[in-house]
């Protein structure tokens, strides 16, 4: 891949979103984005069901959104916080079926709190971060599905709740591609959407992280994690994801 792998994984960020049931009781909800940058512009990418509880489960109706935070590594050296100090956009895909959703992060005024390393001088200057973006142009598109084939090798930073607790770094999941990326995936189960199944299984908190495939030895973004499959209860092994041409839609939407 043209992007190191020790690199790569400091795409993942962890986003954390705050709701409140009708009765004022707040509910976090903790999962995985990344950011992608399309000339000017800067998104953050994550799950529909992060900022919409009751997308998955209605007995959230009623549930607003409060504050969003979005944390992760500069460039593999600090660990940053970043809160917006005014309101967030964010638009879902327009197949309700696809859980996908992209915050426009243009112009934001954000509140930045930078973690001090162990011997760090106190008083050092504590800057803005240079987080990891993804170019629109690693989004893969039809032409590269095409392309990509069933055995493909596939990776997939995330901030599970398995990520690495003592210095707050995600971590990397790896498999390959299961479904054709030229077919739009379901089971029984699933309502037709722009999906693609791969062997890597996703976890708690993995939801919202970015998977990459191989392809002619470069890396491209196939989609955004949505979750795994079950069969009988149990874990089958299998993940899905939602296509970025999905995301790609969205942030036309948001260029018009």
């Amino acid at each position: 891949m043209s992007v190191p792998a020790k690199r790569l994984v400091y795409s993942a960020l962890r986003i954390s979103v705050l709701h409140f049931g009708p009765d004022g009781s707040p509910k976090e909800i903790h999962g995985t984005c990344f950011l992608v940058k399309s000339g000017a512009a800067l998104y953050a990418v994550t799950n529909r069901h992060n900022l919409d509880l009751s997308f998955k489960d209605r007995k959230y109706v009623g549930f607003t959104l409060g504050d969003v935070k979005i944390s992760g590594y500069s460039e593999t050296d600090h660990y940053y916080e970043t809160i917006p100090t005014e309101p967030v956009q964010f638009l879902f895909a327009t197949n309700p079926a696809e859980d996908v959703a992209v915050l426009d992060l243009t112009d934001r005024k954000m509140q930045f709190m930078r973690r001090r390393k162990q011997g760090e001088t106190a008083g050092a200057a504590l800057g803005p971060p240079s987080l990891m973006n993804l170019d629109v142009g690693m989004l893969a598109t039809g032409d590269d599905l095409k392309k990509l084939a069933p055995g493909a090798p596939i990776l997939m930073p995330s901030y599970s709740l398995l990520y690495d607790k003592s210095s707050e770094r995600p971590v990397m999941r790896g498999g390959i591609v299961s479904s054709d990326p030229e077919s739009d995936y379901h089971s029984e189960s699933q309502e037709p959407a722009r999906r693609v199944l791969f062997q890597a299984q996703s976890a708690e908190g993995a939801s919202g992280a970015p998977v990459f495939a191989q392809l002619a030895g470069e890396a491209v973004l196939l989609g955004v994690n949505a979750g795994q499959l079950i069969i009988g209860g149990m874990p089958s092994g299998f993940s899905y994801c939602f296509k970025a041409q999905c995301i790609r839609e969205c942030i036309d939407r948001w260029a018009r």
